[in-house]
């Protein structure tokens, strides 16, 4: 495998393309037919990323939709993550190895490479002059259907304010984790998405504007009780903090070289590789289908 590693430069894709790009960077990373690779990108139409394991009422998922939402089911686990005025981050590489040790550079731990990977991220925003701290696991997080309202340690926060939550994949020794970085993200609009759906019942029933946040662990579309003051600081946003809208341009360089930082190894830009795009149109054949229930 090349010293080199790859750098995919930012493009826009709908939710199936993205969710079977990514597996097929993952696939063929498993086989060495790839190197470690940082990929970014955009998602057109706008659209919910749910976890593997995540169950979506219908109602939930008419009314995101009715927004103009696409919705997606992802390969990682976690929970409902909203890319709308974001950008999606996505790393392949190894944590185990048949080969030399440089191929296996990634920790056998699942958490010690959430650190690795995320290292390359507050390597990066320290190239935009912001300090970004790994989050600590929350009990909660299990009954969120949000994933920017609860912590887990794979996330990176700002002041306290959550701005990245990533999600991983082990596929035998190759290791895919992608996440979510807060661009311009209006506070209000993930949560308008679920409280809408959430405020109906699946037989049609109403629910009063007191209980539409309380917690019912038997039911997947219930928010936790947030305080509508927690609520309005959902989460941080980097055009926010920095009183600029940074070019994607910029941004991408600072992510190239956070990860060049991190890891020690060069990034090379380049595009998928013809068995890579094979790949990802198999893959993309069951992105496109319901989403069902997971258990």
């Amino acid at each position: 495998m090349s010293k080199s590693w790859r750098l995919i430069p930012y493009s826009v894709h709908d939710a199936a393309d993205n969710m079977a790009i990514d597996e097929a960077i993952l696939d063929a990373h498993l086989s060495a037919q790839s190197p470690p690779t940082l990929r970014l990108y955009g998602w057109k139409p706008p659209a919910v990323s749910i976890g593997y394991g995540q169950k979506l009422s219908a109602p939930v998922e008419e009314r995101i939709r009715s927004h103009g939402f696409d919705i997606v089911r992802r390969a990682t686990g976690g929970r409902a993550v909203l890319h709308s005025h974001e950008l999606t981050y996505s790393f392949v590489g190894s944590a185990t190895s048949g080969g030399s040790d440089e191929d296996a550079f990634l920790s056998e731990s699942v958490v010690k490479a959430y650190k690795q990977i995320c290292e390359g991220l507050i390597q990066a925003f320290q190239e935009l002059g912001l300090e970004l701290s790994l989050g600590a696991s929350s009990a909660e997080y299990r009954n969120a259907h949000d994933c920017f309202l609860a912590t887990t340690s794979a996330d990176l926060h700002y002041q306290g304010k959550k701005m990245i939550g990533s999600a991983q994949l082990r596929r035998k020794t190759a290791v895919l984790q992608h996440g979510s970085i807060l661009l311009d993200q209006p506070q209000d609009l993930m949560r308008t998405l679920l409280r809408d759906a959430a405020s109906k019942f699946a037989d049609g029933g109403e629910v009063s504007d007191a209980t539409k946040f309380s917690v019912d662990p038997e039911r997947t579309d219930s928010f936790l009780g947030e305080s509508e003051e927690n609520m309005n600081q959902r989460h941080a946003n980097l055009y926010e903090i920095l009183h600029e809208k940074v070019s994607i341009e910029r941004l991408q360089q600072s992510m190239k070289a956070g990860f060049e930082t991190a890891f020690q190894r060069p990034l090379v830009e380049g595009g998928l590789t013809d068995h890579e795009k094979a790949l990802a149109a198999q893959h993309r054949i069951k992105y496109q289908q319901p989403l069902g229930l997971k258990t």
